[in-house]
């Protein structure tokens, strides 16, 4: 029997390095599986997850912004245009603490905010972070954008060279471009295009840079637009009704223009209005478009509708006698008075004078359920159908919600509330002969990948009476500017129709009307012969002056003047539509040629011409022109006041580097027609005052004038 030899210390400590090896070696293979399952798992288990997180280190998805059209006005100027900004954001995980400090710094001092603002966004936990969206050129000068984690992007913002004067019509986009209010928001579709979207990869300093192996998609432009709109138009109107807020201590004022022929809207103005291109200063209540959005009893400027509808339905005629009781007279306990008692009037009398009692009277014989279609067919109640947001339709009552009074009143503009627009448009109705137009401000688009021009056509909506009653109805309104309660508005050489109002103003949220708180108001247009522009101009509660006849129409007669005096089309327009009608006998009568308006002539003619017509007349000043003048009362009865000077008309800057000379013809004795005919034929343009045939002009014929120059005549009838 063997016997077991004893373990040597040797032989024991080989045994336990065998065991710790084997051990060692079990463990090491263990981990090798663990790692390679895992290995396994993030490759193809996870792959997607961790391959996203890994992009979301090193790459971002950006918007590539897409153009936005560019606005024009009907003479192509523009009206609102994009502008290069830059916008600030920024990755805090890729920022150390002193970056964020130096950012947080630095972007205080540019943008005069608070550091702590700043400080707060980067101590977000997020890869992204807007820090400032809109920067223009000048301040990201000043920025340090070479700090690890900030990111600079270049984008778009809207800009508007006309600012506040166009602002109602044209709107306003938001912080993000997006159009908010006027026609920046109802043809945002449009305009505003489809952004696209790139890939860019981040370095290790998180500073984006694209990369062509990335996919992307290119943006498509937004469209051009065209308006009816003329921006000259819009400032007059503009500057116009801010004097008069000023002068007449009024709160607000608005003024329509627009074209009785297709419905074109050619000046839409609210004053006080807002600059659009000082977008965080603006207060929300003045960016809403009154003209459309806001009602107000449209007064005495209704009874020309009212003279429509009596005329149309025969129950009068423009010579008919009518008693107006002295000024006052009692309906259902109510006593309904004239401004000034009148006796008896014709039915043209009555509307020149303005008498409520007369129209009143006339109006009883058309009824309820009559007034009331014509008011329909005029547009009242319903929406004009612009194409513009937020329009209202203001408020007419079918004739079963009446009340005995209502007839009456509603006939001299009370119990009925209205637009500007709506007001304007029902006179471009008696202007067009009965045709009423669909108003709109959107002349066409232009697609920016085809440059394809999409027009918009005129829309007739309808025929609210015959051209005769339009026609009649005219020559009473025409009689209001000669010699009714328009006479402010008249001028020189242009026959105006049209009528003023004031009424009173409703009490807003409550019953009956606001104590001494009147509209003022002046709607009309010209020249009578063939209506060119429909003008409505609307003076809110005016302190100084309550009265159409004096706020409203001075100011409507100031922005006239102002067109026609600086746009040269449309003085070519009208000066040709009245030379048209002298010469085949259409020139209404009634012109007052008492009055000559010798401003801008020669001050050698202009005094022969007074002297030749026995008006006395009183000079200052020296030069060689008449540059002002004004009646005034004198010690042996009223004196013309002449100033003279050396300026004469404005100044056409195209021309004074034109050597070209072109001989004025004499057009003296020529009627207006064959005057305009020979001196467009020199080449130059021309400015008429008065009508009939031309008794002097200036520069004088046979004068060597630059091309394009101006030439003014002073004609009167023989």
């Amino acid at each position: 029997m063997k016997t077991k030899e004893p373990i040597t210390n040797t032989a024991r400590f080989t045994r336990k390095r065998v065991i710790r090896l084997r051990t060692l070696i079990l463990g090491l293979l263990l981990m090798t599986v663990v790692i390679v399952i895992r290995l396994a798992a993030i490759q193809v288990v996870d792959h997607d997850r961790y391959q996203q997180m890994a992009r979301q280190q090193y790459e971002r998805k950006v918007t590539l912004e897409a153009e936005r059209g560019t606005i024009y006005d009907r003479n192509m100027q523009k009206i609102a245009v994009n502008l290069i900004q830059y916008a600030y954001a920024a990755d805090p995980s890729f920022m150390k603490e002193e970056d964020k400090d130096a950012v947080a710094d630095n972007l205080a001092r540019v943008f005069k905010k608070s550091r702590t603002e700043y400080r707060k966004l980067l101590a977000k936990k997020t890869a992204f972070v807007w820090l400032e969206r809109s920067a223009t050129v000048q301040q990201s000068e000043r920025i340090r954008d070479s700090v690890p984690g900030l990111i600079k992007l270049q984008s778009l913002r809207r800009y508007y060279p006309f600012g506040k004067a166009t602002a109602p019509v044209v709107g306003i986009t938001d912080i993000d471009n997006r159009g908010i209010s006027g026609i920046e928001s109802a043809m945002d579709s449009l305009i505003s295009g489809h952004h696209g979207w790139a890939i860019l990869q981040a370095d290790a300093r998180g500073r984006l840079a694209p990369n062509p192996e990335y996919p992307h998609q290119e943006p498509i432009n937004g469209q051009d637009v065209i308006l009816t709109i003329d921006a000259q138009y819009q400032t007059v109107a503009l500057q116009e009704l801010e004097k008069s807020i000023e002068e007449y201590g009024a709160e607000s004022g608005m003024a329509v223009i627009l074209s009785p022929k297709t419905g074109e809207i050619l000046a839409m103005v609210n004053a006080p209005s807002f600059d659009p291109n000082q977008r965080e200063q603006i207060r929300p209540e003045l960016m809403r478009n009154r003209i459309i959005t806001d009602l107000y009893e449209p007064g005495s400027t209704f009874k020309a509708i009212s003279a429509v509808a009596a005329i149309e339905e025969r129950v009068v005629s423009p010579g008919d006698a009518i008693y107006c009781e002295n000024g006052k007279i009692r309906l259902y306990n109510h006593i309904i008075h004239d401004s000034k008692p009148h006796r008896t009037l014709t039915f043209t009398q009555v509307v020149e004078q303005s008498s409520n009692i007369g129209i009143i009277k006339t109006i009883q014989k058309v009824g309820d359920e009559k007034l009331y279609q014509y008011a329909r067919a005029f547009g009242f109640g319903n929406e004009t159908g612009i194409d513009m947001d937020g329009e209202v339709r203001g408020v007419l009552q079918h004739p079963s919600k009446w009340s005995g009074l209502s007839l009456p009143m509603i006939a001299i503009g009370q119990e009925i509330s209205v637009t500007a627009l709506q007001l304007a448009n029902a006179y471009a109705a008696i202007a067009n002969g009965g045709a009423l137009n669909r108003p709109y401000v959107v002349k066409g688009t232009v697609d920016p990948l085809t440059h394809i021009v999409t027009e918009h056509e005129p829309q007739t909506l309808r025929t609210v009476a015959s051209a005769g009653t339009m026609q009649k109805v005219t020559a009473m309104l025409r009689q209001v500017v000669v010699s009714g309660t328009g006479q402010r508005v008249k001028i020189s050489g242009v026959d105006i129709a049209g009528k003023t109002g004031t009424a009173q103003r409703v009490n807003q949220g409550q019953k009956g009307y606001a104590q001494g708180q009147y509209n003022a108001s002046f709607v009309g247009f010209f020249p009578v012969q063939d209506p060119q522009l429909v003008f409505l101009v609307i003076v809110s509660n005016p302190k100084k002056s309550i009265w159409g006849e004096t706020s409203a129409a001075l100011t409507a007669r100031a922005i006239i003047e102002r067109i026609l005096n600086s746009s040269d089309e449309m003085a070519r327009t009208i000066n040709r539509v009245i030379a048209e009608a002298d010469t085949i006998g259409n020139s209404p009568s009634g012109t007052d040629t008492d009055l000559p308006d010798v401003t801008y002539m020669a001050a050698d003619e202009a005094l022969k011409l007074l002297d030749q017509m026995d008006i006395r007349y009183r000079v200052t000043g020296s030069g060689e022109r008449i540059v002002e003048q004004k009646w005034k009362a004198g010690t042996e009865g009223r004196e013309l006041w002449l100033v003279r000077g050396s300026q004469y008309g404005p100044v056409n800057t195209a021309v004074l580097d034109d050597d070209s000379r072109t001989r004025l013809p004499d057009v003296r004795g020529l009627s207006v027609r064959e005057a305009l005919n020979r001196l467009y034929q020199s080449g130059v343009e021309v400015r008429v005052k008065g009508n009939g045939f031309v008794i002097a002009q200036s520069p004088s014929g046979g004068r060597l004038v630059k091309s394009n120059s101006i030439c003014t005549i002073q004609c009167r009838p023989q």
